[in-house]
């Protein structure tokens, strides 16, 4: 059985919608300045270092801050007097432990056991402490924090010279800082898709006639910065580069079909002059006591540049990506020797400096302009980031900054029980549409890491005291969870920073040299150790509360030392993002935060706008940029005709068709097409078992034969009732012996508080013996027993379609203009879901495919995908071509030998950077399995929709008197869509609470030949075909489904159970490597016979 994997707890009976309204966006990957079809591949830059006369004069620049109390960039290298330090060898007993998984055998139903009592927490040392206990590296990217960040006093400027022996070169060893993408494109694009704009883009003849006559640009390489390659941590694609196929263009201008109608949306006009823009290679180093130079942290390099373009009065209005990248429209030719300054804070003075090395291209803003107007094809991506890099400056000051989200760092977190807190805030991005370019602004919610004392952090997040005991096991689950979180010390009297890398032996029995020891003529009798605990007793005079907790290893810059801290001197640096999923209880109290009404956010969002000020940005008036925020930008809609959704008739109807009502419909008729139950029965499952019970189950037993035969059923034998403890063997034999009855469903009664017996009742079912269950909480069932109406409606539309019945049917023919009898359609969806905070777990792929002429029924085929040591990502479905081509021939059985002529592809969960690879591999790869399947027929045509919600477009209805939602079916293909692609919003069902999230469609191949219109409409129509509820959905059901499936593979055996103890040293960084797609290793589902081609997953 496999391990609690801490899901919330899954019953069939749950509501069964769609979530339609705003939730908490705790790992959004939406990013509009990726553009969605750009293939231009981005080649890393070359690097070289700087060199420098020794006649050159340097400027040199001093600079005090403020006092800034626990300022978080103040971090040096620690010394063996200030922190615990020792260099790892293999001779030193006490060095960091290795992870090894306990050896105590799990619970039937719990997790793993914790090491018995007598246990050591911590294991020895290997004999090779540098060797990372993980085999596994995990590429898990660093959370985006956003640094406290002080402005700086009145700097004095150091009068006395510095001498040419004093001049400091930086090192030419590589950075850990990700170097700009910029390059030449990929041979593969058609000469008119490259970049006419960028000049390392150009041929070398015409370079020079672009440039300002004042300057040329570097031919030199870029630079590399002192940190060793060995340090960075990379996540590379193992989907190469490529441009085989192009995006459809947009067949017409847009659809009519439907009731115009205007409506408000979240996009603000921006005004914006053309200009040419340099954009220069620089970067920023901490210059060390000893004259050696490190690459300055984030928030130290943003506060030099501002210091920097205070204090020299000639220096430019410039704009900084915080990374390598200086923007400015001015010329730095007086800028190209080093600049230092000095920033205090506190007691101490860090000197940095800067570093202007090249001028790497100049970007003109017309280009927007151009991609607009369809001069040009590819989304001019570096000119978008010049302009939202612009548009970051001013908030940075005062803001936290994560990506495109913005925070206040003064607000109070709401708590979520387990060390993490809720925070509020909004996004922008600039967007490039066919009414001009557009500031995109929204409300968003993101769980941060609250800033609290390590062990009160460690209690709350493993919600145990773990003051009274921390095991092994623990301290291995916990540093897996938060892997790269950053902590910080005052213990010394300033604030250092850490990346928490282990946990060690307490902190009472972990030993170390105090001071420097010359291993070349000390014996090893005559070193005298000391306990981390006893150090800080004597050193700091203070004593520890818990010398029994493990100390935290923790990386300081380039340092490869171990650095031992106690728990409690540890804090964690505040507004680190956590991407930890949200448990139910979370979910409930963010759902309450973050649902809010269409009058509120509209209320909300202009309240933000008008806060920015940006008539008074001195960045924006560079570029001369001006944001129209006084009201939302009106576009135009549609409002379309929803289906006609047909039942079955009673006897003596002609025909049963129940009208759409805002979004809605009533079921007054028999199901279309419902099975004869001649054997089925229930099991009751549960931890207690009394009268009440009893009672209960008695009831419902009697009322569902009947409830069930008003919606059609042919009831044929009585329902008996079986009852079973909760425990392993009971489960099995009450399953097997309905296996072996033959019944046709089994519907069982949970009442247990363990997530792993759905788990198992859904391995022996779906796997092991092909029994069909029905699952059902009794928690539910008491609450609903004395009103059973409303409950076995919905319950009754899972029973038909597991059985093979048709609930309703829509006849999506009548929804294209351009459709004959003869058209035979199949429809897919599918969706890949990635583990949130694991890169060595494995993605989930689920396609779904209809397997009958009324595209109702449908199959499912899942598929694992592990990354190459959590090294590499995958962005298609590899095996789609087997998955596609098992899924035509189930089509094929189910309708005579017949296969569809033309097929209508829904993709869900790719990201805009992804769309060139995804169009690119899986067109191709549904193209072969039909090649493979058809033989000598007649190849059928297809249509590639990709689908995404996880965008931050908002409409609202205003109607004189109050915004409110905008109905179902309210369709949007002009205004704010792409200028040229094919590709519209559409918001199809009716919102219950919050505000309505529309869904954008972007179809990128069409061999069928669909209008605006039809596609439109087709898709509406595809939402009112849910099986699981009478009311239109967000998505249409293919792509619904192939959700449900790949959440529902959660409970199968799917080898995900695979020891996954192992964790990421800094160590284990390397270069990167090159990964292929054979580089992702996959395992198909497999399930029983008698259920694989069910609908399994409703």
């Amino acid at each position: 059985m496999p391990k609690n994997k801490n899901r919330k707890a899954r019953r069939d009976s749950r509501p069964a919608t769609a979530n339609n309204n705003e939730n908490v966006d705790t790992a959004s990957t939406s990013n509009p300045s990726i553009s969605a079809v750009d293939s231009t591949t981005l080649i890393p830059s070359e690097s070289s270092t700087v060199s420098q006369s020794a006649t050159d004069p340097q400027v040199t620049l001093s600079s005090q801050l403020s006092t800034v109390p626990k300022l978080a960039s103040i971090v040096r290298e620690p010394t063996p007097s200030e922190t615990p330090t020792m260099q790892k060898s293999a001779a030193d007993p006490q060095g960091p432990p290795e992870a090894q998984p306990s050896a105590v055998s799990k619970s039937a139903w719990s997790p793993r056991v914790p090491p018995p009592a007598g246990t050591s927490s911590v294991p020895k040392l290997t004999s090779d402490p540098q060797v990372p206990p993980s085999s596994q590296p995990s590429a898990t990217s660093k959370s985006a924090w956003g640094p406290r960040v002080s402005s700086p006093s009145e700097p004095s400027i150091i009068s006395k010279p510095v001498l040419d022996s004093q001049v400091l070169q930086p090192s030419s060893q590589p950075s850990a800082v990700p170097k700009p993408a910029w390059g030449p494109p990929s041979r593969n694009l058609h000469p008119i898709e490259r970049s006419s704009s960028a000049f390392p883009m150009m041929k070398e003849e015409n370079r020079s006639s672009s440039v300002n006559k004042d300057t040329t640009l570097s031919k030199e390489r870029r630079s590399q910065s002192v940190l060793s390659t060995k340090r960075r941590r990379f996540l590379c694609s193992a989907v190469p580069d490529s441009a085989v196929l192009s995006p459809v263009r947009r067949p017409d201008d847009g659809g009519s079909s439907g009731d115009k109608i205007s409506v408000y949306t979240n996009h603000f006009p921006l005004h914006i002059d053309n200009a040419i823009v340099n954009q220069y290679d620089i970067e920023i180093f901490t210059v060390g006591q000893d004259g050696k130079l490190r690459v300055a942290r984030k928030d130290e390099r943003w506060e030099t540049m501002q210091c920097i373009a205070k204090e020299i009065k000639t220096f430019p209005v410039v704009w900084y990506d915080e990374g390598k990248t200086l923007y400015t429209r001015a010329l730095l030719t007086e800028f190209t020797k080093p600049i230092q300054i000095k920033l205090k804070r506190g007691n101490e003075t860090k000197t940095f400096q800067l570093n202007i090395l090249n001028l790497v291209r100049q970007e003109k803003i017309s280009n927007i302009f151009d991609f607009i107007q369809k001069k040009i094809i590819l989304r001019p991506r570096e000119t978008v980031r010049i302009i939202e890099t612009l548009f970051k400056q001013r908030a940075r000051n005062d803001l936290v900054c994560v990506r495109n989200q913005f925070y206040n760092r003064n607000q109070i977190l709401d708590d979520l029980k387990d060390g993490r807190g809720m925070a509020k805030g909004f996004y922008q991005a600039l967007f490039l549409t066919r009414c001009g370019p557009t500031l995109n602004v929204n409300l968003t919610f993101t769980c941060f890491y609250m800033p609290l004392n390590f062990v009160d952090f460690a209690c709350k997040y493993l919600r145990k005291d773990i003051t009274k005991g921390f095991t092994e096991y623990e301290a291995k689950i916990f540093r897996k969870l938060i892997r790269d979180l950053l902590i910080e010390t005052e213990h010394t009297g300033r604030i250092l920073r850490y990346k928490l890398r282990r946990f060690g032996l307490p902190a009472d029995q972990l030993l170390f040299t105090c001071g420097e020891v010359d291993e070349s003529v000390a014996e090893a009798s005559s070193i005298q150790k000391i306990s981390v605990a006893e150090y800080f007793e004597q050193k700091y005079q203070r004593k520890l509360r818990y010398p029994h907790l493990p100390c935290i290893d923790g990386t300081a810059g380039i340092n490869k030392r171990a650095n031992w801290l106690p728990m409690e001197v540890v804090k964690v640096v505040e507004w680190q993002r956590s991407l930890k999923p949200l448990d139910a209880t979370q979910r409930a109290l963010v759902s309450g935060k973050s649902i809010i009404k269409p009058f509120e956010r509209y209320n909300q969002i202009m309240s933000i706008m008008h806060a920015r000020d940006f008539e008074t940005d001195i960045y924006l008036k560079e570029l001369n940029i001006h944001v129209d925020n006084h009201e939302m930008l009106k576009i135009r809609a549609r409002i379309l005709t929803p289906p006609s959704i047909h039942y079955g008739t009673r006897p003596g109807q002609n025909e049963a068709i129940e009208h759409v009502n805002v979004g809605r419909w009533k079921i007054r008729n028999w199901f279309y097409t419902t099975p004869e139950i001649h054997n089925w029965g229930l099991i009751y499952i549960g931890y207690q078992h009394n009268q009440k019970i009893d009672d209960i189950l008695n009831e419902f037993s009697r009322q569902l034969p009947e409830l069930l035969k008003r919606k059609g059923f042919m009831i044929k034998s009585k329902l008996t009732i079986t009852i079973k403890s909760d425990r392993p063997q009971d489960i099995e034999k009450a399953l097997t012996d309905a296996s072996k009855n033959r019944w046709q469903l089994a519907i069982v009664v949970l009442n247990t508080r363990s997530d792993q017996v759905y788990d198992y009742v859904k391995q022996l079912g779906h796997q092991q013996l092909g029994l069909r269950t029905q699952c059902i909480d009794m928690e539910a069932l008491m609450k609903n027993i004395g009103n059973l109406n409303m409950y076995v409606d919905n319950l009754s539309q899972k029973i038909n379609s597991k059985l093979g019945g048709i609930n309703s049917v829509v006849n999506t023919k009548l929804a294209l203009s351009r459709s004959s009898k003869e058209d035979l359609f199949m429809f897919f969806g599918a969706d890949v879901t990635h583990s949130t905070c694991s890169t060595d777990r494995p993605s989930i792929a689920a396609v779904v495919a209809s397997r009958d002429p009324t595209n109702t029924l449908y199959a499912a085929r899942l598929c694992e995908q592990y990354p190459k040591k959590g090294r590499c990502s995958m962005e298609i479905i590899k095996e789609l071509d087997q998955m596609v081509a098992d899924l035509l021939r189930v089509f094929a059985r189910t309708c005579g030998g017949r296969l569809p002529n033309k097929i209508v592809f829904y993709r869900d969960g790719v990201d805009e950077g992804q769309y060139q690879k995804v169009l690119d591999n899986e067109v191709n790869k549904i193209k072969t399995a039909c090649r493979i399947v058809y033989g000598d027929r007649s190849l059928p045509k297809l249509t590639f929709i990709v689908v995404k919600k996880r965008h931050n477009t908002r409409f609202f209805l205003y109607d004189g008197k109050q915004t409110m939602n905008v109905q179902a079916g309210t369709v949007i293909d002009q205004d704010i869509t792409h200028p040229s692609q094919f590709d519209f919003y559409l918001c199809s069902q009716a919102a219950i609470m919050g505000t309505s999230r529309p869904t954008l469609y972007h179809v990128l191949h069409d061999d069928i030949g669909f209008s605006s219109d039809d596609v439109q409409q087709l898709t509406y129509w595809l939402c009112h075909t849910d099986m699981r509820c009478t009311k239109s959905v967000s998505i249409p059901s293919p792509v619904h489904y192939a959700h449900l499936a790949a959440y529902g593979s959660r409970a199968l055996k799917f080898n995900d159970d695979r020891e996954s103890d192992d964790f990421d040293d800094d160590n284990n960084d390397e270069e990167p490597e090159s990964y292929s797609i054979d580089d992702i290793k996959t395992k198909l589902m497999i399930l029983d016979s008698k259920v694989a081609d069910d609908m399994w997953f409703i």
